[in-house]
């Protein structure tokens, strides 16, 4: 499934049994197992039938028994393990994916690599539940991801300063997404572009003096 599948998916309260979210990318990864943070449990709910478990400091056995109990009076219940990568013998888990509880939402969160497809459980998540790969961006898609994000949150930004924001912050899009989140929070209330001068004013990148003026200057040769 695509990102933007699951994302509808989780809005529209249409949750599967089991996700696998991995990757290179931890933007993409901590973004879906947020939005099923929210969504799945109601929040007066989530001190019952939500538990956040991180991988260095649990174990298999201990995740397979927060999975096969049942949601105090509620439809679902929620178990996630953060930094699923720290799991030990994670490959155990398949002794439970194969017969996955349908009141349970399973969330396997898989940052700095993948699973190895090889595996059994691999085969087994894709079969009862959703894996989702989140792969790193390539440098020169960046400036349309900028773009597609402001569009997102209802605001517009124009090349030269998605370029702007590409060259001064490269590739890590979490630090990308706070910096917009940042700016936005900055921009007059009337306002719904984000421009090369209110970048230079709050992240101190300068108008006239970044690699897109650069390119400029010598496809004119403007040797000044």
């Amino acid at each position: 499934m695509t990102f933007e599948q699951i994302v509808t998916d989780i809005k529209n309260k249409k949750y599967a049994p089991i996700y696998l979210l991995m990757g290179d990318e931890p933007y993409y990864v901590d973004y879906l197992t947020n939005l099923l943070l929210e969504n799945v449990i109601p929040e007066e709910e989530k001190d019952f039938n939500q538990t956040v478990l991180y991988g260095s400091e649990t174990d298999v056995p201990s995740v397979v028994n927060f999975c096969r109990s049942f949601p105090m009076m509620s439809d679902h219940q929620l178990v996630v393990i953060k930094e699923g990568q720290n799991l030990k013998k994670v490959e155990d888990l398949e002794v439970y994916a194969k017969s996955p509880l349908g009141s349970t939402v399973f969330v396997l969160n898989y940052k700095g690599g993948n699973l190895d497809k090889r595996k059994k459980l691999y085969a087994t998540i894709e079969k009862n539940g959703v894996i989702f790969e989140s792969k790193k961006i390539p440098d020169y898609k960046i400036p349309g991801f900028v773009n597609t994000l402001c569009v997102s949150k209802g605001f517009t930004v124009d090349a030269k300063s998605a370029q702007m924001l590409t060259d001064f912050l490269g590739n890590d899009l979490s630090k990308l997404v706070n910096e917009i989140d940042k700016l936005i929070l900055s921009i007059p209330a009337n306002e719904k572009r984000i421009t090369a001068e209110l970048i230079e004013q709050n992240i101190g990148i300068s108008k006239d003096f970044n690699n897109f003026e650069l390119l400029k200057a010598v496809i004119s040769r403007d040797i000044l």
